[in-house]
């Protein structure tokens, strides 16, 4: 494939291998020593990618306006999105499968074209719009991790009007947060810390040494509040925790413009949903191995076909996800049910608002 199939795009490229149902937006450049867009990829309009190795994953997503500046390698991996208007300079970036990164990210913010800057993204992440990170010194984020609005992560620290010589303290040193950890709103995590696996740090709360597994921090600068000890579900606490989440999910499908009504006798066999002369039936089940099941079926022009959302560990979704499974997969990603897929999981437009775009 070569640049005349992407009109109004430029591809200064010295080697590419570029996969089925790849769209590149117009208005965007590439450049790079080698390209690899899997199949099913996307780059929005108006982007300026430049690295010496460029991989987007099976169905990974850039969106508009992104700048990338990055001198040996990214790799987005397979169902990846990042939304539009992110800027990155450093050495290498890399964001592992099934990652959403939100609108705005800046990675740089400082000195990032440092032999040590890197910034490495685990698998399944989370990370909210605004987020700024500096790998000035490397920054490393497992897997399963969320970041929210506005947080900033920083790997130096000095100020020309405070020096060493004069006794004062400068920070270089890379950052580490480690698998399943969620960083509050507005939260500072500074050079040289490692937040232990699993740990929570309350919105805002300002990160200046290192946080041991497990545990919630909060205050400026953040202390230890107590350990966190969850108790799983057992097998009836888990069937009506699902029960409650498909009720609430089937009661917000209303709001979005479909038909809802109870199916079966007396309303006990699950719920009809119908949508422009598509209709599904959901059903609460019981899985295979007698663990809480959900079960979204799609009827079309008389075929059977839909998928199974399977409750019990490990997560699983089976079969064919059409709009509505897709719909659920991201209402139950909302709610912490994170189901692994290839693809980012997507909702349905309500309506009301969709009707605003025709």
């Amino acid at each position: 494939m070569e640049a005349k199939d992407f009109p109004g795009v430029e591809l200064r490229v010295g080697r590419a291998r570029i996969g089925e149902g790849v769209r590149i937006g117009e208005g965007t450049v590439i450049v790079a020593d080698q390209l690899v867009l899997k199949d099913g990829a996307v780059i929005g309009a108006g982007c300026d990618l430049r690295s010496a190795y460029l991989e987007l994953g099976a169905g990974a997503q850039v969106g508009g306006g992104a700048r990338w500046w990055v001198a040996d390698a990214v790799r987005l991996g397979a169902g990846s999105v990042v939304d539009a208007d992110s800027e990155v300079v450093c050495r290498e970036w890399s964001v592992g499968a099934g990652c959403y990164v939100g609108h705005r990210l800046r990675v740089g913010a400082g000195a990032s074209m440092e032999e040590r800057s890197t910034f490495r993204v685990g698998d399944r992440c989370q990370i909210a719009p605004d987020v700024v990170v500096n790998p000035t010194e490397p920054v490393v984020i497992g897997d399963e991790v969320g970041i929210s609005a506005q947080v900033g992560i920083w790997t130096h620290g000095y100020h020309a009007g405070h020096p060493v010589r004069d006794g004062h303290g400068a920070a270089f040193a890379g950052v580490v947060v480690e698998d399943g950890v969620w960083l509050g709103v507005r939260a500072v995590v500074l050079p040289g810390v490692r937040v232990g696996a699993g740990t929570v740090v309350a919105a805002m709360g300002v990160v200046n040494r290192s946080l041991p597994a497990g545990v919630l921090a909060a205050g400026v600068p953040a202390r230890v509040k107590h350990a966190l000890r969850p108790q799983a579900l057992d097998g009836e606490g888990r069937r009506a925790a699902v029960a409650a989440l498909v009720e609430d999910w089937v009661a917000r499908l209303r709001f979005k413009g479909l038909v809802v009504e109870r199916a079966g006798p007396g309303g006990g066999g699950g719920w009809s949903v119908a949508r422009a002369g598509e209709r599904w039936v959901v059903a609460v089940g019981a899985g295979p191995g007698q663990e809480p099941g959900v079960v979204v079926e799609a009827r079309r022009e008389g075929a059977a076909a839909g998928a199974v959302f399977d409750f019990a560990e490990p997560l699983a979704v089976r079969g064919v996800l059409d709009d509505l499974g897709h719909d659920l997969r991201d209402f139950l990603r909302r709610a912490t049910w994170a189901f692994p897929h290839p693809v980012n999981s997507r909702g349905l437009m309500p309506q009301r608002f969709a009707r605003l775009l025709d």
